[in-house]
């Protein structure tokens, strides 16, 4: 049987030579960059090729992980717990894969970084092709890394050892959605064989990328409901710095910037009149708007009647 991913999404894949970026080094255990928790697992890399910042696989890392096939509410709330996680001075570490993992990415960047994207190619390849910007925004506020060699492309069995190396290399692996099987459930198991902590966030009952989450949470992995619910446990490596120090199941959206944050923290789930909340809010009207839509299209407000607005718990 063909280990080639199919054809499809192959298609997805374009050489990273055609894009500008920083060196690749390769490094090895004696490395004084090497994540040393990969010397702490069952069969740790030999060397990887990384370009970007070599020195951010010395700081301290968080994983978050999840599905492909993720919902606004899933993306919206990676990406703004890996905003949250970096702000806070946390690595935030995934598989640059569309969805979930693009999402942290993007929140990790969001907050100032830093963020380290562990491949399933070789570095000489960006997969998939829709990731061309991402990767090199990742490698300007942190690096990306791949054990393979630089021009090979992707297959089935690349993922699963990309996900070791993931769990290895961190101190907990967040899993924000998943079905049941999935290569983000895969990750969990390998953190819990490694002894690290496995966080789910809890998702509607009838959407099957909540199944994953659930079933860890039923083996007892951490409730994650907010930000906090991590860094209770695991302490936050700078605790003066800047940065919000929670996020909630109805985070900001997916592309809300200050005006979605400011409407969503003025919230709860009665009402408030949009009126009286726009008087209050001291920007212009296109600014307000672009809030609102952020806020809607990740579907995280609710209209009610009487002109007021709500959060919506889960979206469904």
């Amino acid at each position: 049987m063909s280990t080639v991913l199919p054809d499809w999404l192959n298609i997805l894949m374009i050489q990273a030579n055609d894009l500008p970026g920083a060196p690749i080094v390769k490094i090895h255990p004696d490395h004084p960059c090497w994540p040393s928790l990969w010397n702490e697992i069952k069969d740790p890399p030999t060397a990887v090729a990384v370009q970007g910042q070599l020195q951010t696989l010395a700081q301290p890392s968080v994983a978050i992980v999840g599905t492909r096939r993720a919902t606004l509410r899933g993306l919206a709330f990676a990406r703004a717990l890996g905003l949250v996680l970096a702000a806070r001075r946390w690595c935030v570490v995934s598989g640059m894969a569309l969805g979930i993992d693009a999402a942290a990415h993007q929140g990790a960047l969001d907050g100032g970084g830093p963020t380290v994207a562990v491949m399933g190619t070789g570095l000489g390849r960006v997969y998939p092709a829709v990731h061309g910007a991402l990767r090199q925004e990742i490698e300007k506020n942190g690096c990306c890394l791949s054990e393979y060699e630089h021009d090979t492309g992707p297959r089935k069995y690349h993922f699963p050892q990309r996900n070791r190396l993931i769990a290895g290399m961190v101190q907990a692996v967040v899993v924000v959605e998943a079905p049941i099987p999935s290569g983000a459930l895969l990750t969990a198991q390998l953190a819990l064989d490694n002894n690290r902590e496995v966080f789910a966030v809890p998702g509607p009952v009838d959407q099957e990328t909540s199944r994953g989450c659930h079933h860890l949470l039923r083996q007892g992995a951490h409730l994650l409901e907010t930000a906090d619910d991590l860094l209770q446990v695991l302490g936050s490596p700078a605790p003066d710095s800047a940065g919000p120090a929670e996020v909630s199941t109805c985070v900001a959206g997916p592309v809300a910037g200050s005006a979605a944050r400011w409407i969503l923290d003025r919230l709860d789930f009665d009402g408030i009149g949009r009126d009286d909340l726009r008087r209050r809010f001291k920007g212009t009207e296109e600014v307000w708007g672009e809030g609102m839509l952020a806020l809607e299209l990740a579907g995280l407000i609710r209209r009610l009647p009487g002109g007021t607005l709500a959060r919506t718990v889960w979206r469904v």
